[in-house]
């Protein structure tokens, strides 16, 4: 049934004939009186409910402020303002005032008990004044939920046609998962004092004896051979559950796999030696392409209360509480094996190697993300899980995407990995990542000999780096045996202080920053005495020192250079102020000491020309710090007393001078 809104609105239009002095319309709790009538409209029959506000009444406005049209399947409700404007809306009965509903229907009263009667026998309920317009709004309520409904049913009609296209669940799922997911147990009863006792499997079910079990020790069943795990009786829990992902990946079509997560749940009950099973579908994960090179991923979850022609619901399952992914939405998780091949064959993974990267990494892994990175890069991880390089393969997958350590245009594996043939089998036994790969591939750009056995000595120290620029001097061999034989000295001379142990990888930066030093001060760098000094240690302070000394001794040469010219016109004094210039650096270093102040740390922008350091002395104290100033693009930019105080008038005003007459001279001549 839909409303003839024309009709309606002649409809609305029914003044309420009252006394102006009735006394209703004083009641402090009643704002709106109450009247309804069934008509006939557009050929069907209409609940009418007009609403007429008590304060527009005593104005003398008769018109309804809301009428609403009530129909068996639909309702809509015509709003008149004050000025006689009027509108459609479509708002329950109780959110008819834009504000909290409970306050409303209370506020109502019925004009006439004939209109909660009219009301009631439309709706089917019983004339109870005080809950007929509740009744009301629960029959709209009632009809929004079915409309929501049909629009369900509408919008999932699509998705219930995709899940008709996905295969049974496997019919051995429970006893696969059973054999090669799930944890078993081998329950005993402890017997002290006796070395041998009886236990049951609970993977085979059978009984066996056992001698001198310890509680969590892992053991192999003697009647099946199943790895389980030892468990006293006496120490079980009163219920204890074990939880596991498992996916199994089956094919649509040959551009589409759907991926169905499996959530596995074996509970054990204490003095119950039977376990229960259960395993929920709780996603669907579809991965297609319409290209062959880009996946378009689409997501599904399973919601029992979901009230439509399917429980599946798109997206990710809303698992996840308080940033914290729970069990039910985790992606990651096992793989499904039997069947596995025959699902990929014809598609466009047949050859993506999902088993063999599985079985070599042997942890969960999330299969979804591994099918869509996969048409990314197909040749690239192919080629490196077959090969025996699937945490490479991980890091592309999972991690990093792509990286420039690979070079994906080529198919042999040491040119895949920027390396050389030789190079391959140490990566291979390393279970090299892409980190470790940037680790060696330094060495392999500058042909260094020995590589392998540096790069072993490296993972076995846990070097992060060490900067190939040292093996213009030495070989591998060399750098190895001297940071070898220099580490107990190292350790001797940094002994553990209770925060950090010394370690072979603090040696080697110390001694890449020894020979850098050594560099920039042009020794001869084929030297013996220069390249493996006796004590690697004291050589880098003693360099270190070297190096300092110079550097203060270029400052200090700059900074003393920014005031020659400057001093001799700078001078200016009366009978009790004077201006001083510093004649070295540290005399900064001394006035913030003096004035408690941060002046000291200027001596860099000086000597870089930066800005200049004046000092006010009193005459009869002029070795006495008294008022710093600072002198920048030409002009006072700070003037400070002690602990950055303000200056007094009387220096105010010398200064003031001072930077007036004397000043623009003196930086003329600097």
């Amino acid at each position: 049934m839909k409303l003839d809104k024309r009709a309606c609105r002649h409809a609305a239009n029914v003044p309420l004939h009252i006394s102006l002095n009735a006394g209703v319309l004083y009641t402090d709790r009643v704002k709106y009186l109450v009247t309804a009538a069934v008509k006939l409209l557009g050929g069907h029959r209409v609940l009418a409910v007009y609403f007429y506000d008590c304060e527009r009444l005593k104005a003398n406005d008769r018109m309804p402020k809301w009428v609403v049209f009530q129909g068996k399947d639909t309702f809509a409700t015509l709003e008149r303002d004050a000025a006689g404007n009027v509108k459609w809306r479509d708002a329950m009965l109780t959110n008819l005032t834009g504000y909290y509903s409970g306050s409303f229907l209370p506020a109502c009263v019925f004009y006439k008990k004939t209109g909660c009667h009219t009301i009631a026998r439309y709706i089917h309920v019983e004339a109870n004044p005080t809950l007929v317009l509740k009744q009301l709004d629960r029959y709209q309520q009632d009809i929004r939920d079915r409309q929501a409904k049909i629009r369900r049913y509408k919008r999932d009609a699509v998705v219930r046609d995709k899940m008709r296209r996905v295969p049974q669940t496997p019919a051995n799922l429970k006893r696969w998962a059973d054999k090669h997911i799930m944890p078993h147990y081998l329950f005993y009863n402890y017997n002290n004092g006796r070395s041998k006792t009886q236990a049951r499997c609970t993977y085979c079910e059978k009984f066996s004896v056992i001698e001198r079990p310890k509680n969590n020790d892992v053991l192999r069943c003697p009647k099946c051979g199943q790895k389980v795990i030892a468990k006293a009786q006496g120490k079980r829990a009163a219920y204890h559950e074990d939880r596991e992902t498992c996916q199994v990946i089956r094919q649509i079509s040959p551009q589409e796999l759907v991926v169905r997560i499996y959530k596995l749940y074996w509970s054990y009950a204490k003095g119950k030696d039977t376990i229960r099973k259960s395993a929920y579908e709780v996603m669907r994960i579809f991965v297609r392409s319409d290209d062959g090179k880009k996946a378009i991923v689409e997501p599904y979850y399973y919601d029992s209360g979901y009230d439509s022609v399917t429980r599946w619901r798109r997206g990710y399952h809303p698992g996840a509480l308080f940033g914290i992914g729970s069990f039910v939405s985790e992606e990651t998780g096992e793989v499904y094996l039997p069947g596995l091949d025959k699902a990929l064959q014809g598609t466009l993974w047949e050859y993506c190697a999902l088993r063999q990267f599985y079985e070599q990494t042997g942890i969960p892994m999330q299969v979804s993300r591994y099918l869509e990175m996969y048409l990314q890069h197909p040749l690239l991880i192919e080629r490196l899980t077959k090969t025996g390089f699937e945490n490479i393969a991980a890091d592309v997958i999972y991690r990093y995407g792509f990286s420039d350590a690979l070079d994906e245009t080529q198919d042999k594996p040491h040119r895949i990995l920027r390396v050389q043939k030789e190079d391959v089998p140490l990566l291979q036994e390393q279970k090299a990542d892409v980190a470790m790969l940037k680790k060696y591939q330094p060495y392999v750009a500058i042909h260094l000999r020995g590589r392998k056995e540096l790069f072993l000595w490296q993972l076995h120290n846990r070097i992060t780096e060490i900067p190939t620029d040292v093996f213009r001097y030495m070989t591998a061999e060399k750098f190895m045996n001297y940071m070898n034989a220099q580490f107990p000295i190292y350790c001797e001379s940094h002994p553990n202080n209770g925060y950090r142990d010394p370690t072979m990888g603090t040696l080697v930066t110390m001694y890449v920053d020894y020979l850098h030093m050594c560099r920039r001060q042009a020794y001869d760098m084929k030297d013996k005495s220069v390249l493996f000094p006796k004590n690697c240690t004291a050589a880098h302070n003693r360099e270190a020192e070297r190096i300092q000394k110079i550097n203060d001794a270029q400052k200090n040469k700059a900074f003393c250079m920014a005031y020659i010219g400057f001093a001799k016109k700078a001078a200016l004094s009366n009978k009790k102020l004077q201006i001083v210039c510093p004649k070295r650096a540290n005399d900064l270093v001394d006035e913030g000491k003096a004035l408690h102040h941060c002046v000291g740390s200027y001596i860099d922008s000086v000597a870089e020309g930066k800005c200049l350091i004046v000092f006010v002395r009193r005459v009869e104290e002029p070795k006495k710090p008294y008022v710093t100033l600072e002198v920048r693009d030409g002009k006072i930019a700070q003037i400070h007393g002690d602990r950055n105080s303000e200056p007094t008038e009387e220096v105010q005003k010398f200064v003031e001078l001072w930077s007036r007459k004397v000043l623009p001279m003196a930086l003329q001549s600097a």
